[in-house]
């Protein structure tokens, strides 16, 4: 067989398995990631407001006015509002649970719903440290009976640019809770994605993670890819690598951007 020949066989054949599902993970990391870097801005947009307000533009006014005490420092955001839409500018802000890096224009409507206050967000090109976030997003706020934890229940069909260097479309929905320091946050959601040609389902379970720090152990990641009958876990310990096992039998571990990485 000639060279040119083993060099077709080789094209045709792909990668091997191995790396084709470093990639998966890659891929479910990313979407993962864009989805916090999206709720940490719809968490700011509705954090320092009361979820039982009954008047969108009372709740916009004290959203834009207390703008300086949920991005750091002070000077890095301005806003402009009009009846009940806030304008966010953003300038090498950090936000809630230390994200950092935030630069871009942030627009939330907000309103009233049967599930209490809603904040409607959307962004293009926003920046947050590695990621890009294209945001469309409608977040519903409430707290809940013990009166500490906060809860935001949102809907996404946003998109974006995740650290490893994936672009990602995503539509779905995710909870996240957090208590009133903003220091740790818990992220359970349910995505269908798209990552170039590849489309894949992402369950997120349990993942927790305080301000600056790694994921706590015990939180997953489960990605499935139904037309190649391919089911990956990803699996938190607490440090700065995740571990992924895939059902086709490869396994391995991944670097996070978290801690010193971030």
């Amino acid at each position: 067989m000639s060279i040119v020949s083993l060099l077709l066989v080789a094209a045709a054949c792909g990668p091997a398995e191995g790396e084709d599902e470093r990639v998966d993970v890659e891929q479910a990391l990313d979407s993962f990631d864009v989805s916090q870097n999206e709720a940490s801005l719809v968490v700011a947009s509705i954090a320092r407001l009361d979820p039982t307000s009954a008047d969108p533009d009372l709740a916009a006014a004290k959203a834009a006015a207390t703008a300086g005490l949920v991005f750091r420092p002070t000077d890095c955001v301005s806003t402009t509002r009009q009846d009940n839409t806030v304008r966010y500018l953003l300038s090498g802000c950090v936000g809630p649970f230390k994200t950092t890096k935030l630069d871009g224009t942030l627009d939330v409507v907000y309103s009233v719903g049967a599930s209490g206050l809603h904040a409607l967000a959307s962004a293009r090109d926003l920046r947050a440290s590695r990621v890009v976030l294209d945001i469309d997003s409608e977040g519903s706020f409430s707290i809940d009976e013990d009166g500490e934890t906060r809860r935001l229940v949102v809907s996404t069909s946003g998109a974006g640019q995740g650290p490893r260097g994936h672009r990602i479309e995503r539509v779905g929905s995710y909870t996240v809770t957090w208590n009133a320091t903003e220091k740790c946050a818990t992220f359970d959601g349910d995505f269908e994605t798209r990552a170039s040609a590849r489309s894949f389902h992402t369950a997120v379970k349990g993942f927790a993670r305080c301000a600056g720090e790694c994921p706590a152990a015990g939180g997953s990641i489960l990605h499935e890819q139904s037309d190649r009958d391919v089911h990956i876990r990803i699996t938190f310990d607490g440090s700065a690598e995740a571990t992924w096992s895939s059902s086709r039998g490869p396994s391995g571990k991944i670097p996070l951007f978290c801690g010193a990485e971030a």
